[in-house]
């Protein structure tokens, strides 16, 4: 998301639509992620950002060019970079003595940073390593997550929201359930300990009475498809597999997460359902009141007290007169000359 009022105003109807294109929406598009090469980086640095490409595609974009960037000192680089491209998303790889193969993921909203997590490699097998690597490229994986800490701590939770927006893929409105080939498994063996693994969702038809070892437990019970074949389904090993080292964070304040996650009015309105209140025929809006039991209207006496009841509404000015007026005989009483004199009054008119 851009920020309008750091932005001149187009003078040609290119510019407007690119503008009108990178404007706040409803419905946002697809999050789209900046990769950025640091100073110094390894060769484990550079594999693990090509893989990270190959993976994401099309929602990526890579610069082509050394940067000299310091996340956690200063921002504005990389603040600039993602609003300039309309990323959302952004990783970058470095290398230095201090923090060995270092990895940074980010969220930014309206332009600026949101979280920041700094992870480190530990161990990591590429996606060259595995035999059957071109059906990964751009495909919308099986996120599953291991581990309680990620429901229990807020950096935790804030980690795990971070890598679904990462690796969840573009947005669709229906999945096919035989088109999901592959699972992110995200394992929290610790509290500064992710490991990842890359499984294969492959299928086979039931073979009865094969002397060749089954790639899949023939206990199981297949899954019988709309053509009425029978299917097994199995996992295998895939790449990449890759071990993380939890190193700094940056995480949010309470009013920058719930201004990040707050629901459009437009939204809320549109899911709203209206209980109780219908229109006729003839264009009459009719409401239902539920006043409870029959009983209690029968102790109510008619008038002012009875609607109050039923609408809520309080008394009118000249009824809360009435009904604080006391009657008492030796105050109240006029004298006999006060009442011959209205008497009089009345006569002569």
């Amino acid at each position: 998301m851009v920020v309008m009022s750091d932005i001149r105003k187009p003078k040609t109807q290119k510019g407007k639509r690119i503008l009108e294109r990178r404007a706040p929406k409803l419905v946002e598009n697809d999050k789209c992620t900046l990769v950025i090469k640091g100073s110094h980086t390894s060769e484990v640095v550079t594999t693990f950002l090509n893989d990270l490409c190959a993976i994401k595609q099309p929602l990526v974009y890579r610069l082509k060019w050394k940067n000299k960037v310091l996340p956690f000192e200063d921002m504005s680089f990389v603040e600039k970079m993602c609003n300039k491209f309309d990323c959302s998303m952004f990783v970058i790889g470095m290398h230095s003595k201090k923090r060995p193969h270092n990895i940074v993921f980010g969220r930014l909203h309206d332009g600026e940073l949101l979280d920041m997590f700094e992870l480190g490699i530990k161990m990591y097998q590429p996606l060259s390593d595995c035999k059957d690597k071109t059906l990964i490229f751009g495909a919308k994986p099986m996120l599953l997550f291991s581990g309680e800490l990620f429901n229990v701590e807020k950096k935790h939770m804030t980690l795990k929201s971070l890598l679904i927006d990462l690796f969840k893929g573009p947005t669709v409105e229906k999945i096919r359930t035989l088109g999901v080939e592959h699972q992110f498994h995200f394992i929290l063996t610790s509290e500064n300990s992710l490991c990842l693994r890359v499984r294969k969702i492959s299928m086979a038809q039931n073979i009865l009475n094969s002397q060749d070892p089954l790639p899949y437990d023939p206990s199981v019970a297949p899954l019988k498809t709309p053509d009425g074949k029978m299917l097994h389904v199995y996992l295998e090993d895939a790449t990449p597999m890759i071990n993380f080292e939890l190193r700094r964070i940056s995480l949010p304040s309470e009013d920058k997460w719930k201004r990040a996650h707050r629901i459009p009015a437009e939204i809320m309105k549109g899911n709203k359902v209206t209980k109780n209140k219908h229109v006729d025929v003839f264009g009459s809006r009719i409401g239902r009141v539920h006043v409870g039991k029959s009983s209690e209207l029968e102790n109510l006496r008619p008038g002012p007290t009875i609607r109050t009841a039923l609408t809520g509404h309080r008394k009118r000015g000249f009824e809360r007169v009435k009904s604080g007026i006391k009657k008492d005989k030796k105050t109240t009483t006029p004298n006999d000359s006060s009442v011959n004199k209205r008497r009089k009054l009345y006569t002569d008119v």
